[in-house]
């Protein structure tokens, strides 16, 4: 049987120091991202509160042998960053609906804090049909959590974070500054860098960088398709995150900025019905630790598709989960 898949591999990484620890590296910095525009959003509850939106879900949490927490970027066309050109996206005709990008789960107990990362590219089953984790979200959350739950991965609450509403951030935040090794374009991205080094870049392009899929390097006066690298979109993601970590940081120290950052990252997360402020601010403040990537097997026949293993369904009880769904 082959997985179904689609045709969004990467290649090489934009800003790739170290390609084979890119997926690790974007799972850590975009939870310590996610968890940083969580605590944002706490700054002002009274205000903000309204601003943070739903998901169509109904969770029955049981918080009895932990709390799990799934975290999802999700990438959408429904809402493009402020000026974009739709044909550097794709319309939301052409490319509808949202996918899960990144899958992060956090299990607190009262012994600590487990964060794994589940590969985007993962089969799993619902229904009895197989698919990828991404595509999940197609048919909305409630199928995403089913798909987490066959796994053994439970959902007590669920927070979805808007990839286009990251350019918003990183704006409010001043822009970023990154370290681009040699000039890249990727003209179906709206990426294009023509000078290698340290720069400041705004939101538009910062997510043009992460979004980049086949990216092209200027070698001797001509662009030239970077080699093929299935970790390049996720470390260029990490690097860009980073960045943006260290903004938001600063931001912290900041009021004035603070509270333009708050007022952007409330608008870019939706939660489950059952999730409160207070509930954000409780995983804001847990010391999340290193992330462990859940392991999966190689990529199907010249497609992204990875089935689950003995050492996947090994890893999920290890790190404490468990679904009864």
């Amino acid at each position: 049987m082959t997985a179904p898949h689609d045709t969004d591999a990467g290649q090489g990484s934009p800003g790739r120091r170290r390609p084979r620890s890119g997926r690790r590296r974007w799972s850590r910095v975009a939870l310590t991202v996610l968890v940083l525009l969580l605590a944002v959003v706490g700054a002002d509850a009274a205000v903000l509160a309204g601003r943070v939106g739903e998901v169509d879900v109904d969770l029955a949490a049981d918080d009895s042998d932990g709390r799990t927490w799934v975290l999802v970027g999700l990438d959408s066309r429904a809402r493009l960053p402020e000026g974009a050109d739709p044909r550097d996206f794709g319309t939301e005709e052409a490319v509808p609906g949202s996918r899960a990008d990144v899958v992060l789960v956090v299990h607190q107990t009262d012994a600590g804090t487990t964060v794994t990362s589940v590969p985007r590219d993962l089969v799993v089953r619902v229904g009895g049909r197989p698919g990828r984790l991404a595509l999940t979200w197609l048919d909305g959350p409630r199928t995403t959590v089913a798909a987490l739950c066959g796994l053994g991965i439970p959902t007590d609450h669920l927070a979805g974070v808007d990839l286009a509403g990251f350019a918003a951030v990183v704006d409010a935040a001043g822009g970023l500054e990154v370290d681009v090794p040699e000039p890249v374009r990727d003209q179906p991205a709206g990426l294009l860098l023509e000078r290698a080094g340290r720069q400041r870049v705004d939101g538009a392009t910062a997510l043009a960088l992460v979004r980049s899929r086949h990216p092209e390097h200027l070698v001797d006066g001509a662009w030239v398709p970077a080699p093929v690298d299935p970790d390049g979109r996720a470390t260029a993601a990490g690097s860009v995150l980073a960045a943006l970590t260290e903004q938001v940081q600063r931001a912290l120290a900041a009021p004035w900025r603070l509270q333009s950052v708050a007022w952007a990252a409330s608008g870019a997360l939706t939660v489950d019905p059952g999730t409160s402020v207070a509930d954000l601010a409780s995983l804001a403040r847990a010391d999340v630790g290193p992330v462990a990537v859940l392991p999966a097997g190689e990529p199907e026949g010249g497609t992204l598709a990875r089935e689950a293993t003995a050492e996947t369904r090994a890893a999920v009880a290890a790190a404490g989960l468990s679904c009864d769904g």
